[in-house]
């Protein structure tokens, strides 16, 4: 089922979709590919990547609870991986600016809603989040088993909910 790869150093789980399959996919596929991949001796650092909606429960309910899952399974992973010397992460980022994004930038009413509750008044790029994976998963030895929101505070803030 999965392909035979050598020994992953760093895996990084960037599993995220909005539909009626969010479970299999955002946690259950995420947990799949860890058990595989990362839960072994080489491993130094593995990364997931999360959401703010796993913190606030907020946006679709499927989505959520898929990332909220994420949040402890971070800590479960972190714990066995420890003795490895490995960290593992989450990065919970809020809106970021992709192309999955584009439909919610792209409404005018949506977007000035969405960045009426948005501290910084923008939303993050897809260059800052590199950044936040580079440094947690190549440069970070000693901070492990952490949920990181970063989101610009927008959770802070609103209990946002999609449209339906």
């Amino acid at each position: 089922m999965y392909p035979e790869l050598p020994p992953m150093q760093i895996v990084i789980n960037n599993a995220g979709v909005q539909n009626e399959d969010d479970i299999d996919i955002n946690l259950k596929g995420t947990i799949a590919v860890t058990e595989h991949y990362a839960v072994q001796p080489e491993i130094r650092s593995v990364i997931m990547i999360g959401s703010a909606s796993g913190h606030t429960g907020s946006e679709f309910p499927e989505y959520a609870a898929s990332k909220g899952g994420i949040l402890s399974y971070t800590k479960n992973v972190a714990m066995r991986i420890a003795p490895y010397q490995a960290t593992c992460n989450s990065l919970d980022f809020g809106g970021v600016m992709t192309e999955l994004n584009k439909p919610v930038m792209e409404d005018e009413k949506l977007w000035n809603a969405i960045m009426d509750l948005t501290p910084l008044k923008r939303w993050m790029s897809v260059e800052e989040a590199a950044e936040w994976i580079y440094f947690m998963a190549v440069q970070n030895r000693f901070c492990t088993g952490q949920n990181i929101l970063i989101d610009g505070l927008e959770a802070g803030n609103s209990n946002f909910i999609w449209p339906e």
